[in-house]
């Protein structure tokens, strides 16, 4: 079977994480991606955890986001790199970079330039805080928009202090964000014929992956904490619970399951209990509820329930 993105190419200007996880996205559907680097290679090809890699310019992270890809090295200082960029773009369906904005444009080969060699070329650009506004040459890497987007107020337990996500989240939102853009701006263009311009902000696609949280303070002026374990409902049964020296994450949400619990641990009288007949009064008594739980799951290990 032909894969979705066969016979596309992407000239991949995009470094470290977001810009390159959103290409390899397209690498896997098929695109070819060639992928430009500076004489020597990027950054992340080495990293701290493995020598022996790291020496091979081959970091486990950095091959994990750019497998499937071509690779040209190229000085973008030197007049003839310059040619070669544009004389790949010609014949590319996507431009990728995420410098910061207008290094390509000093460099020649923005999208204004591109786009008068290849009118149906589309290029995305994408960046900390977008093109426009009064942070957009402000450096940014992941964990600078998971500060800034709230994600470190909402994660971790109460009282610990602002905590990162354990992964590069937003930069793998920047990238996810730039890839379903570019393949909406690739259906466009078989309606219109024409290429776009794409701006992705790591800042606004980390809001929009938070927009229930969002709206419930705009709408309400509810001010979300730290809440560790526990899931998005909110509900005290979905959340960490201790079984002798190991844990189980529960993710018991809705009343059938609430009831199916009670059954399970053998404890269906709490269901005929005024303190745990709502969600209201569970939360109310959520400290009284754990207790119960986790004095039943003590009868027997993790395996076992």
């Amino acid at each position: 079977m032909t894969k979705p993105f066969a016979g596309v190419r992407v000239l991949d200007f995009t470094q470290v994480f977001a810009g390159p996880f959103g290409t390899f996205q397209l690498a896997l559907l098929g695109a070819d991606v060639i992928k430009v680097e500076r004489p020597g290679g990027e950054e992340m090809r080495n990293g701290p955890l493995s020598k022996e890699w790291s020496d091979r310019g081959m970091a486990p992270g950095w091959l994990a986001i750019n497998a499937n890809k071509r690779n040209i090295a190229l000085d973008l200082k030197n007049s003839q790199a310059i040619k070669i960029v544009k004389r790949l773009a010609g014949k590319a369906d996507i431009v990728t970079e995420n410098f910061r904005p207008g290094v390509m444009d000093r460099l020649g080969v923005g999208y204004e330039a591109l786009s008068m060699i290849n009118p149906g070329l589309i290029y995305c650009a994408v960046s900390g805080f977008g093109q426009n506004g009064p942070e957009r040459n402000t450096p940014s890497y992941d964990g600078r928009i998971q500060a800034v987007s709230g994600i470190m107020s909402i994660t971790g337990h109460e009282g610990a202090g602002p905590t990162r996500a354990g992964f590069a989240v937003c930069d793998a939102i920047g990238g996810m964000t730039s890839a379903f853009a570019i393949a909406s701006a690739l259906f466009q263009r078989t309606h219109t014929g024409q290429g776009q311009y794409i701006d992705v902000s790591m800042l606004d696609s980390t809001l929009a992956f938070l927009s229930p949280l969002v709206s419930e303070h705009t709408v309400t002026g509810h001010v979300h904490g730290q809440y560790g374990n526990q899931a998005i409902s909110r509900r005290p049964t979905a959340n960490l619970f201790k079984v002798g020296g190991d844990h189980l994450l529960l993710a018991v949400n809705t009343e059938k399951q609430f009831q199916a619990l009670m059954q399970s641990i053998d404890r269906t009288d709490i269901l005929d209990d005024p303190r745990f007949a709502d969600w209201h009064g569970r939360t109310e008594h959520e400290h009284e509820l754990r207790q119960i739980i986790e004095e039943a799951f003590a009868t027997a290990d993790v395996i076992t329930w």
